[in-house]
């Protein structure tokens, strides 16, 4: 981790991390199925070699407890359920272990330019790289700073754990990851060419949107992907591609194609190769508050929908002009305005770009 300042100015951290424990079994008691994931989740996370007990605890300067809570997404099949590390949780010293370091800044190409690159392909996919934060080592130096409780029912001992890998919810995770994966494909770029490039110019995070204008040359970026990162103990998920031609990958890796799926944000349909959008209808009192949500709702990264956004923020506008508070009821006429646009706004599901 990129620090900025010595971890010996920390202060102490493991009473609230105890305390954030006690008052998540509090919410155990009141919801098994959390429980279950929640314990299921810590239980993978120990097994893969992720993080791993401390039996010895040498409480000294340097050290920091991470606060963890869990958030539900019923949206995913996969991961209903994700376990955020808070490692901006004050300690005694005021200070935390993300204030104690860098983020290491953007190194990926911007969202903009990697959604354009992908409406080029005639031939496209996209792919999730599994795991990829906890696929990638922290030295272990710096463990004691990713220091986590933990206990198996509600009167069982304290545990103490350290985490081995890279944690979703400090400030340098994202830079680390894309920085590893440069790194990767420098290292590799001589085996992988293909990949190599892709790593550096076509991937967001974990998600990966590439493609060529020939199948055969798509499949063998495919191929090469899946290489690449197996070369650095990684691995693509939750395949999708506009021809089942590219599926026939699938007898020897793992190959899903459904009919839609999320592309950064924006759905996919991979079948018909079109870009659509879904905006959820609002049931609750005309505010400005809920105007601004259901604007922030409406992800639009290349701009399809711009003339409907556009019409939205100059309403919101108006709404700041007026000195309205959040959650102050709209005026009658601006609430009469709203509903009628909101209304409309359900159309916007309806609209199907090509890709």
């Amino acid at each position: 981790m990129p620090l900025k300042e010595n971890p010996d100015c920390l202060g102490k951290s493991r009473h609230i991390a105890l305390k954030k424990l006690n008052s998540l079994w509090n919410r155990f008691v009141k919801d098994p199925e959390l429980l279950t994931l929640y314990s299921n989740f810590m239980h993978e996370y120990l097994e893969l070699g992720h993080m791993y007990e401390i039996k010895e605890i040498e409480e000294k300067s340097g050290s920091y407890y991470i606060p963890h809570l869990g958030v539900f997404r019923p949206e995913s099949e996969t991961s209903p359920l994700r376990v955020v590390f808070n490692a901006s949780t004050l300690t005694t010293a005021g200070n935390s272990l993300n204030s104690i370091q860098y983020n290491g800044g953007v190194i990926q190409d911007d969202l903009f330019s990697i959604m354009i690159r992908f409406r080029k392909h005639a031939f496209a996919f996209t792919a999730d790289i599994k795991k990829m934060y906890r696929m990638i080592l922290v030295h272990p130096s710096q463990r004691q700073l990713q220091r986590i409780l933990w206990k198996d029912s509600y009167n069982g001992p304290i545990k103490t754990y350290e985490l081995a890998t890279v944690t979703y919810g400090t400030a340098s995770a994202p830079f680390l990851a894309m920085r590893t994966l440069k790194q990767l494909a420098i290292d590799e770029r001589k085996r992988y060419p293909a990949a190599a490039t892709v790593l550096e110019s076509d991937l967001y995070m974990d998600d990966v949107l590439s493609g060529s204008d020939d199948l055969e040359t798509a499949k063998n970026l495919q191929r090469e992907l899946i290489d690449i990162l197996s070369s650095g103990k990684m691995s693509l998920h939750k395949w999708c591609s506009n021809t089942a031609e590219l599926a026939v990958n699938g007898e020897s890796y793992p190959f899903s194609n459904p009919e839609e799926t999320k592309t950064l944000g924006v759905v996919w349909k991979s079948k018909t190769d079109c870009f659509c959008f879904k905006v959820a209808s609002e049931e609750f009192g005309v505010t400005k508050r809920l105007v601004l949500s259901t604007i922030a709702r409406v992800f639009d990264p290349l701009g399809i929908l711009g003339p409907v956004v556009t019409k939205t923020k100059i309403f919101l506008q108006r709404l700041w002009l007026l000195n309205l508070k959040w959650d102050d009821p709209l005026p009658a006429k601006e609430a009469d305005e709203w509903i009628q646009f909101s209304s409309a706004l359900q159309n916007v599901n309806d609209i199907e770009v090509d890709r």
